[in-house]
């Protein structure tokens, strides 16, 4: 016996060595009502160390306000939407995409789907697609659905109705085509003109089951007329028309759905993830669905009466996405009783109206961030209670977290009734105020000066409160500082105020009160006012001063100058830029190309008083800047600088009748500083009357790029 239990264990530890089991951690980071009946929940949940945004609706179906509808594209099927466009034509509270379908075909789903009450398409004949539907009586179900149909000549001969409103498909499992020796009706809900296979004969039938014209062979050149049917036919479904149906005769078309319930809400779906409050293995073919990706999903309760529908963010910098099994997981976890695959990867896409929010936020984006893919159908919630001035509740809008010397204004964000509809909030009075001594709050601006926690609190006339934590962090989250200046060129009597922001390691930007920074200067004589104003008194006959910044034991430096420098400013993608603070305007703007800065030489050289020309014969470029001459080259990775060669790592080209040259090598040869900051990718040109060749990467810098090309405008007549 101990034997046996010995080898267990052994295979046991070879079995998790082999197949580790998977790390899960599910965290609610959102939890409200959007409607009567209706919560919202964002769970960041983590599948092996991967995060993966989840937004989960619970709907109530007992509540009398909750409306749940299927919403076809732009109206009608073949015209497709994205879940953005369609929450704003139906005015959705919530929206998100619904059933599978062929992208490349019209746009039909392939399941079945009763919209406003009417059934619009029949299921595909696929083994093991479930859909989900709802009764009038507000009891959810999820099951398989079937399809049977009839038409009837007036002479008593009848043939099988195949479909309703369908594209060309395959059975599934003998694959028999869907639109061969076959009927197939179209109503005025299929949109577009073309229909099921074009080669097919067709039969246009009047509300009344008159029919009123016959294409034999191919499609009619139109879309389905409204309140008329169109009925497409081929081989031996044809035969049936040919020897039964002439044009003027009574046609009695009936279909029907098993089984038979009272659906007011009709949607398809793919294979079940839960099933008996149990994830299930997956029945259907995953070579094109598997993976870890974005995912939809809808799920009900035992007992019916409430729907969850999930949206999976997947493939984002943020979200990982997940695989089939992990999603049936969260189905259960939420607490699904049985639970359907919808549409996922390209098509997963989620908005809401918040609670007080009038306008929709997409909180689930479409893999890669890419543009929301136009889809066929959506799964729609609507709040219906009435309207009412009567305020229930109040949000604060701000920053949940600062660091020590950030700022922040609280004010009211969002209002809504006792409807849970958003009100106006224009003419709402409120006062706010915040809890503990961690900082100052004047006119609604807090400022952080202690690490902690503190609640701002709001409170209405009318006694309706609200109340946000807010982090205050320390210095730790820091990763440098950066300084602006509106000019970098000073005089006695000169007056700064430097704009110092803080980068996070989380690569924000947030701007640092001068409350908490200190201030240094060397060569000039300054002094500082309560209001942080630096005051320059004296140069002290020195023509550059570096000004330091501290925050704690973190610090900035940049350069001062005095008024014999010239500062040249320009940035990636604008055509101003400015020439010690003088607003000035380019014919063309910087850009990057293959990680390389491109400006205009002409405006840069002429700006710091130099000289362009352009030898068309040779091909060179000549820059005569004080007492340098520099030649460029056209297509040579030489410079020549007072005839000495300078080799660079990049060649000058012509482009567009554009010169390209790399200003790191120009710029350093004539004496000129270069920086470059990256946030708002700033280029700084700086001559100073002392300038050295060095150049300084502290001058309102990160780190100042290895090259920045330069693009040479219309140097001479002849460019």
């Amino acid at each position: 016996m101990f034997n046996r239990i010995k080898k267990l264990l052994i295979i046991t530890i070879i079995a998790l060595a082999l197949f580790p089991l998977s790390t899960y951690a599910d965290t609610i980071n959102v939890q409200e009502p959007i409607s009567p009946g209706v919560v919202r929940e964002e769970h960041i949940v983590n599948y092996d160390n991967n995060n993966t945004y989840v937004n989960l609706l619970k709907i109530d179906l007992n509540n009398p306000s909750v409306k749940v509808e299927v919403v076809a594209g732009e109206g009608k099927y073949t015209q497709r939407s994205t879940v953005s466009s369609m929450a704003k034509r139906t005015d959705a509270t919530a929206l998100v995409n619904g059933d599978f379908f062929n992208t490349l075909l019209q746009g039909s789903p392939e399941g079945p789907s009763i919209v406003e009450g009417k059934l619009q398409t029949s299921p595909v004949y696929y083994n093991g697609l479930y859909s989900l539907g709802i009764t009038t009586d507000n009891t959810a179900s999820i099951e398989e659905i079937t399809f049977s149909g009839n038409v009837k000549a007036s002479n008593g001969a009848s043939f099988k109705l195949d479909s309703l409103n369908k594209s060309y498909y395959w059975y599934e499992p003998d694959g028999q085509y869907s639109h061969q020796d076959r009927l197939n009706l179209y109503n005025d809900f299929w949109a577009s003109k073309s229909r099921g296979d074009k080669k097919n004969s067709e039969i246009l039938v009047s509300q009344d089951g008159i029919v009123e014209q016959i294409s034999e062979g191919k499609n009619f050149n139109f879309p389905v007329p409204d309140g008329k049917f169109i009925l497409q036919a081929d081989g031996k479904a044809y035969d049936f028309i040919k020897a039964n149906v002439p044009i003027g005769s009574q046609l009695s078309i009936s279909y029907s759905i098993s089984p038979k319930k009272d659906f007011k809400f009709l949607i398809g779906g793919h294979a079940l993830l839960v099933d008996n409050g149990a994830s299930v293995k997956y029945t259907k073919d995953i070579n094109v669905l598997g993976g870890v990706r974005a995912r939809t999903a809808a799920g009900i309760s035992e007992d019916g009466k409430t729907l969850f529908i999930a949206s999976a963010e997947g493939r984002t910098k943020r979200s990982a996405g997940l695989s089939l099994p992990n999603l049936s997981d969260f189905m259960v976890s939420i607490g699904a009783y049985k639970a359907l695959n919808l549409d996922g990867g390209g098509s997963t896409a989620m908005v809401v109206k918040e609670l007080g929010d009038f306008d929709r936020t997409r909180v689930i984006n479409p893999e890669k961030n890419q543009a929301e893919r136009k889809v066929v159908s959506g799964i729609g919630i609507y709040n219906t209670a009435p309207d009412s001035n009567v305020l229930q509740g109040v949000k604060i809008s701000g920053p949940d977290s600062l660091i020590l010397g950030q700022s922040a204004e609280y004010k009211l964000k969002s209002a809504w009734n006792e409807s849970l509809k958003p009100m106006n909030i224009d003419n709402i009075a409120y006062s706010i105020s915040v809890d503990g001594n961690l900082g100052t709050l004047s006119d609604n601006l807090f400022l952080a000066l202690q690490e902690g926690e503190i609640n701002v609190n709001l409170v209405t006339d009318s006694g309706i409160f609200a109340s946000k934590k807010v982090t205050i962090g320390g210095f730790d989250k820091i990763k440098e500082l950066k300084i602006k200046l509106d000019d970098l060129r000073v005089s006695e009597g000169s007056v700064i105020f430097p704009t110092t922001s803080a980068i996070l390691k989380d690569k924000s930007e947030v701007i640092i009160s001068p409350k908490v920074l200190n201030y240094e200067i060397d060569n000039f004589n300054y002094s500082i006012d309560e209001n942080s104003n630096i005051s320059i008194n004296s140069l002290n006959n020195a023509s550059t001063a570096k000004l330091k910044v501290s925050l704690g034991a973190i610090s900035k430096t940049i350069d001062l100058y005095d008024l014999s420098a010239q500062v040249l400013k320009m940035n990636i993608g604008k055509k101003s830029y400015f020439i010690n603070g003088e607003k000035k305007e380019m014919d063309t703007a910087p850009f990057i190309k293959d990680d390389r800065t491109l400006v205009p030489v002409r405006f840069i050289v002429e700006g710091l008083k130099g000289d362009v020309s352009y030898d068309e014969k040779n091909k060179v470029v000549e820059i005569i800047y004080q007492d340098k001459q520099i030649r460029i080259p056209i297509g040579s990775d030489t410079i020549y600088v007072n005839n000495e060669e300078i080799k660079m790592d990049t060649k000058a080209i012509i482009k567009d009748d554009r010169t390209f040259i790399p200003i790191r090598f120009v710029a350093e040869s004539i004496g000129i500083q270069v920086g470059y900051e990256e946030t708002n990718q700033e280029i700084s040109l700086i001559k100073a009357n002392n300038n050295s060749s060095e150049v300084n990467t502290d001058l309102n810098a990160t780190e100042a790029p290895q090259e920045i090309p330069l693009n040479e405008s219309s140097v001479n007549n002849s460019k």
